[in-house]
C-alpha cells in the first residue's frame, strides 16, 4: 500500500474518531440533564460508531483490493523474482518450524 493511501486512511480514521469522541463527550455532558436528551446523544454517538466501523470496513476492503492488484502486477512483471521470494519465505517458515520443534525436544 502506498504511503499516500496509508496517510489518507489514517487521516480519515482520525477525523471520524474525532467525530465519535465529540458525540460521546456530548452524551456524557448531557447525562446530568434530562434523560431523553442523554438518550438521544448516546443514540447519536452509537450511530457515529456504526458509521466509523462501516467507513473503516470499506477502506480496508479498498486497500486490500489495491494491494492485491499491485501484487498481481508485480508477479506478472517479475515472475522469477516473485518465485524466489516465495521460496525464500517458505524456507524461512520451514526453518522456524524446525527450530521450534528442536527447542521443544531439547529443553535446556
Amino acid at each position: 500500500m502506498s504511503k499516500f493511501n496509508t496517510d489518507e486512511i489514517a487521516q480519515n480514521v482520525e477525523d471520524t474518531l474525532d467525530a465519535v469522541a465529540r458525540s460521546l463527550r456530548e452524551a456524557s455532558d448531557r447525562t446530568h440533564d434530562l434523560s431523553e436528551e442523554a438518550s438521544e446523544a448516546l443514540s447519536n454517538a452509537a450511530e457515529d460508531v456504526v458509521r466509523v466501523a462501516e467507513k473503516l470496513r470499506k477502506q480496508a476492503v479498498d486497500a486490500t483490493r489495491d494491494v492485491a492488484r499491485q501484487a498481481t502486477h508485480e508477479i506478472k512483471e517479475h515472475p522469477i523474482a516473485s518465485l524466489a521470494a516465495a521460496l525464500t519465505a517458505v524456507a524461512a517458515l520451514v526453518s522456524m518450524i524446525a527450530a521450534s520443534r528442536s527447542s521443544k525436544n531439547n529443553p535446556e
